[in-house]
């Protein structure tokens, strides 16, 4: 099982979402409860906008062998300025943020999407231990604002943020300065690519990135803050496993499917981790029962609690996210532009309809709203599948029966 590339990336995500569990159990008990869900809501933002923020060219990265040089920074930021402004705007008009928090958003974007593109481009090249350095870093860096803010008894958001900010700098600077220094000794590559290809990207993960925070993005509007502050604690204990797993499988399996020799290897290997990671969902889920309530009492002090329904709800939304990952990253390395524009349509229908969902559940409450969501990841999974059982066919010469694994 260890030399499975997608258990190795788990177990470093897994420490990196511990870093930012651990944060927000951290900054739940400390802050006031309006402050802790002004965090949430805000770096749902951030989460939203720096993977958005390169427009696809972390995508086209991973596609296409490109020259990570001057040029390839240039159109980089461009796309991440564009975005942060974007993002800026919404958190002003629709959320009310002051603006000493909208900069501090918006250059976490910024940041946050040229470490993107650094990180594809080591990813790419299939240097996971670097790439997944720089991807997880500002997970790790959370953590130490928590503890910043644990020590120095800062009741405000202000401070928590910051320190996040500034982890986002620091990854772009050191990416980009490596792939610089170390561009002279690669092959020459090409450094033009389509923007209407890396929109596509863009798009389907667009769609996607707005389900992983779309919870956050609603509750302001139709629950009041304490169910936000709950759902980020809800989500720094239950959900982080699943955030792990849904990441790990797309992090590890898009390249590897890229390099595959064939539809029966392609088929072996989406088996093979299929199999690895419903078993991790399962001992997952029974210790997340299990340990829920302990951290309730010693961690949190009885501040928050989190019932069985909010727990259920949690793990079903979770499984959901990761059959999506499944079918998003074999789409990703498989499919043709024409597929990716199709499907990146349809994700936003899901999305869609997933907004829908989740106002409507919310008069059952919280858990109302998270099953709302998990439904509109279910229609995006079953929509990539649908493209993606075109290439994972066997050729009328290999038999049905052919081996897995």
């Amino acid at each position: 099982m260890w030399y499975s590339p997608t258990l190795r990336t788990v177990v470093v995500m897994g420490a990196s979402g511990a870093g930012f569990a651990a944060a927000n159990l951290v900054l739940a008990r400390v802050l006031p409860t309006a402050e802790y869900a002004l965090f949430t809501l805000v770096v749902a933002l951030v989460n939203v906008g720096h993977p958005l923020a390169p427009a696809g060219v972390d995508g086209i990265v991973n596609r296409r062998q490109l020259d990570a040089g001057p040029a390839l920074l240039r159109r980089t930021l461009l796309a991440c300025l564009l975005v942060a402004l974007g993002i800026g705007l919404i958190g002003g008009l629709a959320y009310h943020l002051s603006p000493g928090v909208l900069v501090l958003l918006f250059v976490s974007i910024l940041a946050g999407g040229a470490m993107m593109v650094a990180g594809a481009q080591f990813q790419s090249e299939q240097r996971y231990g670097i790439s997944l350095a720089l991807i997880q870093s500002p997970n790790l860096v959370l953590l130490l604002a928590g503890l910043a803010v644990l020590v120095s008894r800062v009741g405000a958001v202000w401070l928590p943020l910051l320190i996040y900010m500034l982890g986002f700098v620091a990854a772009a600077w050191l990416g980009w300065r490596l792939l610089f220094r170390e561009r002279t000794g690669k092959p020459a590559r090409e450094s033009w690519f389509p923007w209407g290809e890396a929109l596509a990207y863009a798009g389907v993960g667009a769609s996607g990135l707005l389900l992983v925070q779309l919870e956050r993005l609603i509750i302001p509007y139709v629950l009041p803050d304490r169910d936000l502050a709950t759902f980020g604690v809800l989500a720094a204990i239950a959900g982080s496993l699943f955030r792990v797993l849904q990441m790990g499988v797309g992090y590890t399996l898009l390249p590897r499917l890229r390099a595959a020799a064939g539809v029966i290897e392609r088929r072996r290997l989406i088996a093979h981790e299929a199999l690895l990671v419903g078993a991790i969902v399962v001992l997952g889920s029974a210790v997340i029962w299990f340990v829920t309530p302990l951290i309730e009492r010693w961690v949190l002090a009885g501040k928050y609690h989190l019932g069985s329904a909010l727990l259920i709800a949690a793990v079903v939304s979770g499984v959901a996210k990761i059959l999506n990952a499944f079918t998003k990253s074999t789409l990703t390395a498989l499919a043709t532009a024409a597929e990716l524009s199709l499907v990146n349509v349809l994700g936003w229908v899901s999305a869609g309809l997933a907004i829908g969902a989740a106002l409507l559940g919310a008069r059952w409450g919280l858990a109302g709203v998270i099953y709302g969501v998990g439904l509109g990841w279910l229609l995006r999974a079953a929509a990539a599948l649908y493209f993606t059982l075109s290439h994972l066919r066997l050729p009328a010469t290999v038999p049905v029966t052919a081996p897995l694994g």
